[in-house]
């Protein structure tokens, strides 16, 4: 899959790890960044497989950046890192434009919980990679994703849900793993 390099990304974080930099220098817990990583190393993992079944042109580093950093307005909503809530997505977008983060990855705050209706497949991935990174399964996030990359790879849903089904099925079997990685680094 042909995988192009940030256009838009002009200032701000140029990759995953400038990203987890700035979640640091604006005060992330240990326990936020880890967050940030293991949703990142999903959405890299996902990517990589991807790209070795799809002919369809991602942006990759968008996916990356926009995992790395999805949920850093729960800076400003601590209660919402253990518990219900929503107040963080609009406020992490709000938060990384302020520091310099092209919209095109600060929405990925607000779109990683209002994908419905999207279609393009970069803001579904990274919706992707923080339900998978735990185990978790959307059918109809995973079906968004099928049509997306359907509709730029030329393929047709189902020869995309073939190839996409059993990526996910490994990412999610491996979420015992991760969580144990999650706990390792302490309490909120």
């Amino acid at each position: 899959m042909p995988v192009r390099r940030l256009t838009g990304l002009q200032r701000g974080p140029a990759n995953i790890s400038e990203a987890l930099a700035l979640l640091r220098e604006l005060g992330a817990t240990p326990w936020l960044v880890r967050h940030h990583e293991l949703v990142a190393e999903v959405a890299a993992l996902l990517l990589k497989r991807l790209r070795a079944s799809l002919d369809a042109p991602i942006d990759a580093d968008q996916v990356l950046i926009g995992a790395a950093l999805h949920d850093v307005g729960k800076l400003e909503h601590p209660h919402e890192m253990s518990g219900p809530g929503c107040a963080h997505e609009a406020a992490g977008e709000r938060l990384l434009l302020g520091h310099g983060v092209p919209p095109n990855v600060a929405r990925h705050c607000r779109l990683h919980a209002e994908w419905r209706g999207l279609s393009e497949p970069e803001p579904l991935l990274v919706a992707v990679a923080d339900k998978v990174w735990k185990g978790k399964r959307v059918n109809e996030l995973e079906e968004a994703v099928c049509r997306s990359l359907a509709e730029r790879s030329g393929l047709t849903f189902w020869e995309v849900y073939a190839q996409l089904s059993p990526i996910l099925d490994e990412l999610a079997a491996g979420s015992e793993g991760r969580l144990a990685r999650s706990a390792d680094v302490g309490t909120l």
